[in-house]
């Protein structure tokens, strides 16, 4: 996927802050860039369903795998070799958002280039590109040529355009100014528990993504990326046969209901947001085959939200907001429950003595981006749960997400 070419909607969740619910308190705040993004027609995933996520046995045996082998590299090497490595992860981070935004994996897909060539077309300084290539080639990130020239390589790929390519957006999102200005300030972070980005900047994320289109822009990209990677699994794990209508509840442009619709054709859906998104909608429905299967419903999540429903999805909301703020959507979501309807809420699970490193860090990143933001546990989810009028049924796990089910009593 390129820039050029975005169905936005938001999601992701266990990575960078969601605004997937934009049907919110803030909606203008978090919901109106999509209102400035270009048409999704430009992006036609088609009627058919996305590619099936792996196994889950295989997901968790692979990610194992590549953990034990980096303990085992750094147990080999001398200590201050592997912590020099890690120390340096900054600078890495910053090369590959360079590389891709100025997208060279892209200027390589017709073949190896010299420094000299993909300068020449990305308008950049030769000597500072063959330097750069040159760092990422032992990380597997391009191939240096004995010619001197590179290519690309599995890695470089995901930095490029593409139908289902969701790396490129991501790193430029991650190695913006703004970012990486708020992780350097991490340590006060540590010493008040607040969110570096509000202390560096002096307003919340979604406040400065109102006043820098571009970035808000991008981190759109980012999260109709992350969600596109999720949907497949939210559609498989879940039993959706029990159900026969699905809200989604700040939903965006609707990537994870239109997944949900094509791979389950007994569904019928209501799309939550936004006046401004669900208008943004029509063209993704459309192009999915799924739009004479939608209602339309403007709302905010934090006030009231469609009657009616069998099952009410939360993907990567709750983890933007405190307990506070959680009990207050989950209380309008209860509102519009019958009793026995579905609650379904897809994040990633952190407990308190998690070794799951995906986890981990994405929580660390939304205590430095996000006010009051955090990955919670089982039990926490279950507690809020419990004080708004639901009780927690079966949980879905998956290595990269989890779906939790809420029965409303």
């Amino acid at each position: 996927m390129s820039s050029a070419d975005p169905i936005v909607d938001h999601g992701t969740a266990a990575h960078p802050p969601s605004s997937r619910g934009t049907a919110s308190s803030n909606g203008n705040a978090v919901g109106s860039h999509y209102d400035r993004l270009p048409a999704p027609s430009a992006l036609d995933l088609g009627r058919e369903a996305l590619p099936a996520p792996p196994p889950a046995f295989v997901v968790k045996a692979v990610l194992g795998l590549r953990r034990a082998m980096q303990r085992l590299t750094d147990a080999l090497c001398p200590a201050d070799l592997a912590m020099f490595d890690t120390l340096t992860g900054v600078g890495k981070t910053a090369l590959l958002g360079a590389v891709a935004r100025y997208r060279i994996p892209d200027l390589l897909e017709a073949g190896p280039l010299s420094a000299e060539e993909i300068a020449e077309r990305a308008k950049l300084d030769a000597d500072a590109v063959h330097r750069a290539l040159r760092a990422l080639a032992p990380l597997g990130i391009f191939r240096l040529r004995s010619d001197g020239k590179f290519e690309n390589t599995r890695l470089s790929k995901t930095l490029g355009g593409g139908r289902f390519a969701r790396m490129r957006e991501f790193a430029i999102h991650y190695a913006s100014g703004s970012h990486m200005a708020a992780w350097g300030d991490f340590a006060k972070t540590l010493a008040t528990g607040r969110a570096a980005f509000d202390r560096v900047h002096g307003m919340t994320v979604w406040d400065w993504f109102e006043k820098h289109p571009d970035e808000r822009e991008m981190f759109a990209h980012v999260m109709m990326g992350l969600t596109l990677q999720d949907a497949p699994v939210i559609a498989t794990v879940y039993p959706w046969r029990e159900v026969k209508k699905v809200c989604d509840v700040g939903g965006g442009r609707g990537s994870l209901l239109s997944e949900l619709l094509v791979r389950h054709r007994h569904l019928w859906g209501v799309l939550c947001d936004a006046k401004g998104v669900l208008s943004s909608a029509e063209p993704v429905l459309s192009a999915r085959g799924v739009r004479d299967r939608v209602d339309l419903v403007p709302g905010n999540f934090f006030e009231e939200v469609p009657e009616g429903a069998d099952a009410y999805v939360l993907k990567n909301i709750l983890h933007d907001w405190d307990d506070a703020s959680c009990r207050t959507i989950l209380h309008a979501v209860r509102a519009a429950c019958y009793e026995g309807a579905r609650l379904v809420v897809s994040e990633s699970i952190v407990e308190r003595n998690s070794k799951h490193l995906m986890g981990t860090v994405a929580d660390l990143h939304m205590m430095t981006i996000c006010s009051n933001g955090r990955e919670r546990g089982v039990a926490e989810i279950r507690s809020l749960m419990e004080e708004t009028g639901f009780r927690m049924g079966r949980v879905f796990e998956y290595p990269t997400m989890s779906v939790l089910e809420g029965i409303a009593v």
